[in-house]
């Protein structure tokens, strides 16, 4: 429990990187945290004309660029796809297909049973 309730210490790295990118002071954690609260407040009432305003100013990414980045992800997680051999892919073929034909039988062999039943009361 004690374990929980303390906190890390920031290292001077951490502070550094911190002050640059937030442009705030890390010495004032009470102020820096005022700061993120009214940011978070101020953002749900801003009109969404605002928010289209504020996009286009700061150079936000359109539809293409978002499809290209897309893309672009995708093909890098296809580099990383184990792919199966000609011999395994043949292999898992041939096994399901045999799989089609023996629950095929099954059902078809259970259906004609069935029907013979039905007709058996209902004569």
């Amino acid at each position: 429990m004690s374990r929980l309730q303390k906190k890390k210490p920031v290292s001077e790295k951490a502070k550094k990187r911190i002050e640059t990118e937030n442009g705030t002071d890390f010495s004032d954690s009470n102020s820096r945290i005022a700061n993120t609260k009214s940011a978070t407040v101020a953002n749900p009432l801003k009109s969404k004309a605002e928010k289209n305003l504020v996009d286009t100013k700061t150079g936000a990414p359109n539809f293409f660029q978002k499809a290209m980045e897309f893309l672009r992800e995708v093909k890098v997680e296809l580099k990383k796809v184990t792919w199966p051999t000609r011999k395994q892919t043949t292999g898992t073929t041939i096994v399901v297909i045999i799989f089609v034909f023996v629950l095929a039988t099954f059902l078809g062999l259970f259906d004609f049973g069935l029907s013979k039943l039905v007709q058996v009361v209902l004569t």
